[in-house]
């Protein structure tokens, strides 16, 4: 006697599936807010094994985790920490775009990456595409040129980020400068950040929350004088210096703001060794996901065919 097998996969389950799968290539992916956009080392270290060298390094410690507690309410957040002889002073700030959540969950990056790729430096900058980081010990005379390697790693370290495509359109510079004016007379009076739209272009800058006003104006139209020359005509562009950011945007896409590790919806950034495309790469991770289920999916459909004639 033969034994039946009653298939309980319905037509439309199947139908729902073969459409999930034709959609996964079509998923975005999470922004990853913690892209290493620059970091910037002086070059005196407490690497001694003295008492003084442990208590610095204790006090860094209790700072890093003063501003860890604050950073899931704040997105600024300034402390001195340690005792008379041994103050260090600290601040984060995130991109004032991004939730609260991503904000936390950025800075908790930030003191293992701090130790990792400035080990016990006596100050430090760490910039990521979602948040900063800055200390310095306060007995330590910090002069850039003294202290602080010249190269990749500077005081005023900067990271241009331009899309390949370009706009065809005659008033496309007028649209731009005429934001990035606004930008740097607004920036400060909008408390450090600013958003502005000029037709179909949008414009962003944001400064670091202790600058005053005209360091922030100041660096605001650096930012955007660079923009301009490193990405001309192209539909987004981004320019992170040390204290600020500009970017802005052209067209329908995606806005993502301070994105600093590229415009992820348009796959591309450019770094000081030119552009580069990621769109293949994250193609190919979505595209074979994808492939995987349809063919699980076809398998369904040889299985329900066969029990359906065995029935």
């Amino acid at each position: 006697m033969k034994t039946y097998v009653k298939s309980s996969f319905h037509a439309s389950q199947l139908i729902f599936l073969i459409t999930l799968g034709f959609n996964l290539p079509f998923i975005e992916p999470n922004t990853d807010y913690s892209t290493l956009v620059y970091k910037n080392c002086a070059n005196e270290t407490f690497s001694d094994e003295s008492a003084a060298a442990s208590s610095y390094q204790k006090t860094l410690d209790s700072m890093f985790n003063q501003l860890l507690s604050h950073s899931s309410q704040s997105k600024f957040f300034r402390i001195t920490a340690g005792n008379t002889h041994g103050r260090i002073s600290g601040l984060y700030q995130c991109r004032e775009d991004i939730t609260n959540q991503d904000c936390h969950v950025c800075v908790t990056k930030l003191p293992y990456i701090s130790s990792t790729l400035c080990n016990r430096a006596k100050a430090a900058e760490i910039q990521l595409s979602g948040c900063s980081l800055r200390y310095k010990i306060n007995s330590l005379s910090l002069q850039t040129k003294d202290q602080l390697p010249a190269g990749t790693i500077k005081y005023d370290a900067e990271r241009k980020d331009c899309s390949r495509e370009r706009v065809d359109m005659d008033r496309f510079d007028e649209l731009r400068d005429s934001a990035f004016v606004e930008l740097e007379s607004q920036v400060f009076v909008r408390h450090g950040r600013c958003t502005v739209q000029r037709e179909m272009l949008r414009a962003m800058a944001q400064c670091e929350g202790v600058m005053g006003e005209q360091e922030c104006i100041e660096c605001v139209k650096h930012a955007a004088s660079i923009a301009k020359e490193a990405c001309e005509r192209a539909v987004s562009g981004q320019v992170s210096l040390s204290r600020c950011s500009v970017s802005y945007l052209y067209g329908q896409g995606g806005w993502d703001g301070f994105a600093g590790g590229g415009y992820p919806y348009l796959g591309y950034h450019n770094g000081d060794d030119g552009y580069h495309d990621h769109s293949g790469r994250l193609g190919v991770i979505l595209g074979g996901g994808a492939a995987a289920v349809l063919l699980g999916l076809l398998l369904l459909v040889l299985i329900w065919i066969a029990r359906r004639k065995d029935g």
